[in-house]
């Protein structure tokens, strides 16, 4: 049987989860907020344009995103909680399933085959190297993209559709990451807030909404609790800590709006989920490592979806000597079947993404993960307990969370009514 077929049956049986195949995505989400705060030329369907007509109900919108909150995290939450009683229903992530994909949609309202960031290391053409576009480096040597020639708008060209909201808007960012570059191409000259703890963040926005004289949009991320899941696994204690306080703060926010009778929508959702590590465990192609031979730059991608550069006239000796290493653990399959398949949006890839795609994909069967070694960062990557960007239920499956807050209450039945689940 070819990876191909195991890879549909995968989907067939439920083993593993197909990307835009029906359900509601962030993809639909980004979109439905972008059409209700004014962004021209925006394409929607019926789950987008539903979401937007409930959402520009309100003159004050609060996105929040939570890095690696998957649905299963909700499920673990007090009944009480806010987050729990709040959700409508799952939806799905994008694939791969990690943050600068996501995140880029969350910029852009694109598919991942539109806006061609693949993973936390996409290769750049011009370099013929994979690059973090995150840190704004060369993966290799983490030598800054400036220092190279390289404009940021290279890496992500597609347009931020975060300037062109009819709204007010604001990002409120962890101090860490507020003058990024990444954060920045987001913003497009719009207001950027640095926070350092969920309360703090909570606090600048109702003081924020309380304060503007017209239409707001609020976009705030947070990292956690994907930071703890790496370094700790899914079923620590500081896990689910980080996720109650922000369920805390979350829950501040909107009585301080209802107190003050505010009415406002809060929305939150999530970038992916996490999947413990387990089985092989970590996997390695090193700086030596044989399969170098047969490709033109190391591979891209992240760590349970990788792509695959191979050199002209060697597909068929790579795909049998991958097979016979990884095999066991993931699937290999030609980029051009993974476009078809629609794995990375039902919309055409550019030319852009299928140049940084390579000629194949290799996907995560199981809770294996898969890095290349010759890169700085190998001890963290050895020491991660918990990763994301496969296909599995638990990385695929985020929550939609909404709260609307009115003149002295937060209103617990939403006339927004969609199902917890599907």
């Amino acid at each position: 049987m070819s990876d191909l077929q195991r890879l549909i049956d995968g989907f067939d049986a439920g083993e593993l989860i197909r990307p835009f195949a029906g359900s509601t995505s962030l993809v639909d989400v980004v979109r439905g907020i972008a059409q209700a705060c004014g962004v021209p030329d925006v394409r929607t369907n019926d789950a987008s344009r539903a979401l937007a007509d409930h959402l520009r109900r309100s003159d004050h919108l609060v996105f929040v995103l939570a890095d690696g909150l998957g649905i299963d995290f909700i499920d673990m939450l007090p009944r009480s909680s806010w987050l729990r009683r709040h959700t409508r229903r799952t939806i799905l992530s994008t694939f791969p399933a990690t943050t600068p994909v996501a995140i880029t949609t969350i910029a852009t309202g694109d598919y991942p085959a539109c806006h061609g960031i693949t993973g936390w290391w996409t290769h750049l053409p011009s370099l013929v190297a994979p690059v973090t576009p995150f840190h704004n480096v060369r993966a290799t040597d983490e030598r800054p993209l400036k220092d190279l020639g390289i404009d940021f708008r290279e890496v992500c060209p597609r347009d931020a559709m975060m300037p062109r909201m009819q709204r007010d808007v604001a990002l409120v960012m962890p101090a860490n990451v507020v003058d990024t570059p990444f954060t920045q191409y987001m913003a497009g000259g719009r207001e950027c807030i640095p926070y350092t703890r969920h309360a703090d963040a909570a606090a600048k926005i109702a003081d924020r909404i309380r304060q503007a004289s017209g239409p707001t949009f609020t976009y705030w991320y947070t990292p956690y609790p994907d930071t703890l899941a790496h370094e700790h696994g899914t079923k620590d204690d500081r896990v689910l800590a980080s996720i109650e306080d922000l369920d805390a703060a979350v829950g501040q926010l909107a009585k301080t709006l209802g107190d003050h009778d505010v009415a406002a929508r809060i929305l939150v959702t999530a970038d992916h989920g996490h999947l413990d590590v387990g089985g092989a465990g970590h996997l390695e192609v090193t700086a030596d490592d044989p399969l170098l031979a047969f490709l033109t730059c190391p591979p891209s991608g992240d760590v349970r979806t990788l792509y695959w550069h191979v050199r002209p006239g060697m597909d068929r000796a790579f795909s049998q000597a991958f097979r016979a290493r990884f095999g066991e653990w993931f699937l290999l399959i030609r980029s051009g079947d993974a476009e078809r398949l629609g794995l990375f949006g039902p919309e055409l890839a550019s030319e852009m993404t299928r140049e940084r795609l390579g000629e194949f994909v290799s996907i995560a069967l199981g809770r294996e993960v898969l890095r290349y070694t010759g890169s700085p960062g190998r001890d963290r990557y050895l020491a991660q307990r918990s990763h994301h960007s496969g296909l599995s239920a638990a990385e695929m499956h985020i929550p939609l969370i909404l709260i609307q807050t009115e003149a002295g209450k937060v209103r617990e039945e939403l006339d927004f009514r969609v199902r917890r689940r599907g």
